[in-house]
């Protein structure tokens, strides 16, 4: 026996150096919570052909990018037949439930406290389900569910339903929504996906004063097209997301529409463990209809131009900050990003734990127009924001950091921030 399996090594590597060996069986080890389908449905790779070295990886990305992995490797092994085995394997994140409670801060709003239960791969079945609730500046209660594959070829669920009570980060109102929310998803092959549902809502701006009600049902869809290798950290890859949002209200005659579009690029400058990657965005916002003052848009946060705070009151009365309002915008970001340490698992023998650790830096540059009219969009002076920021791998949310930047406009520095980031920018 060990005389063929010596004979065996010799033999494969000269076998190979013409031609790749034949995969005759395909296998997948790792997982205990995991369904099997989850896995098998994502690999491309026939059997009784050649190995493909370019197609086991992008099988392995795709597995890894269901978010439920700390880890995917793959490996060819040889048999006696001169056939090899093409066997995947995976590192399921411990961190799949998360049952407790404990402070929440959100730019927009400030401190809150919450607790929640949130599943990751429940039922083996790659589904999320999170039940919660808050007090403090956000008072709301929630439920969501979500099934990327729930039928079919690739058709996805999502259902949202909570209640929401916040004051306006710069109106003189309270705002308290109630809302239910469907959509269904589908991809066409693995680059394209289309989304379309609706939500219902019922949304008040009230005060000592007043009450604004809007009682509406909003269709809204997306499409996108999406190359990128991995998602949480692209090296490589396009993304372009179209959307609409719209409100058809009960009570009243107005009809609105939003339509945003973000096109992102992604380049690795170094290509190794510890990568250099270039990342380039462009986003655009723009409103159709009468658009009430509650629903202005605004820049400023980690969502638009970092380095620059979020609007209060005093900043959206003083009228020399009115370039920073409107229904229409367009914001231009760029990113260097950098690995410092690549992302690896970390296993204990306490519980068996399995957990993801690394580390990138960034540096950003933001720049961003809007305006109450869209044939004046740039018309005005840009607000732009510099700065660095640091990623580090987290589980059920991709990554999780801080940027720091400085806000520049019309020849000066005028604020200067610390974000929170949960996820990329882009």
């Amino acid at each position: 026996m060990i005389h063929r399996l010596l004979l065996i090594c010799l033999s494969v590597p000269f076998v190979w150096a013409d031609q790749q060996p034949i995969v005759s069986a395909i296998e997948f080890k790792g997982h205990l919570i995991t369904k099997d389908y989850i896995i098998e449905r994502e690999i491309q790779h026939p059997i009784d052909v050649p190995l493909d070295s370019a197609v086991a990886r992008m099988d392995r990305e795709r597995i890894y990018n269901l978010g439920i992995f700390a880890d995917v490797t793959w490996r060819a092994i040889p048999l006696e037949d001169l056939t090899v085995i093409l066997e995947y394997k995976v590192i399921e994140t411990s961190l799949r439930i998360l049952p407790g409670g404990g402070p929440v801060y959100e730019e927009d709003y400030g401190w809150s406290f919450g607790g929640m239960l949130r599943i990751n791969n429940f039922r083996g079945r790659n589904e999320k389900f999170m039940l919660g609730g808050s007090t403090g500046a956000r008072r709301a209660y929630f439920f969501t569910f979500n099934n990327p594959w729930i039928v079919g070829d690739h058709v996805s669920l999502d259902v949202m339903t909570g209640k929401s009570i916040t004051a306006h980060p710069f109106l003189p109102y309270e705002r308290n929504v109630t809302t239910a929310e469907i959509n269904l998803g589908r991809y066409f092959g693995y680059n394209h996906k289309a989304r379309v549902g609706f939500e219902w809502e019922k949304k008040t701006f009230s005060n000592d004063e007043d009450t604004l009600e809007y009682y509406y049902i909003a269709p809204q869809g997306s499409y996108i097209y999406d190359t990128r290798d991995i998602y949480r950290d692209p090296s490589k890859g396009i993304l372009i997301v179209q959307g609409f949002y719209s409100h058809v209200e009960f009570n009243s005659d107005k009809q609105n529409i939003w339509w945003s579009q973000s096109y992102s690029f992604y380049h690795s400058l170094v290509k190794s463990k510890r990568k250099l990657t270039a990342a380039f965005n462009v986003s655009y916002l723009t409103a159709f209809g009468d658009v009430d003052e509650v629903w202005v848009s605004w820049l400023g946060g980690v969502k638009t131009v970092r380095g620059w705070s979020i609007p209060n009151s005093t900043i959206y009365t003083n009228v020399d900050n009115a370039y920073r309002f409107g229904n229409h915008f367009a914001i231009i970001s760029t990113e260097l990003r950098q690995t410092i340490i690549p992302t690896s698992v970390f296993t204990t023998d306490l519980f068996n734990w399995k957990q993801e650790y690394g580390l990138s830096a960034i540096a950003f540059v933001d720049v961003g127009f809007i305006n109450r009219e869209r044939k004046k969009l740039f018309g005005e002076l840009p607000m732009a924001g510099i700065g660095f920021g640091f990623r580090i791998p987290a589980p059920m949310i991709g990554t999780i950091g801080l940027d720091y930047g400085w806000g520049y406009r019309d020849g000066e520095f005028i604020d200067q921030v610390l974000h929170l980031v949960i996820g990329q920018k882009f």
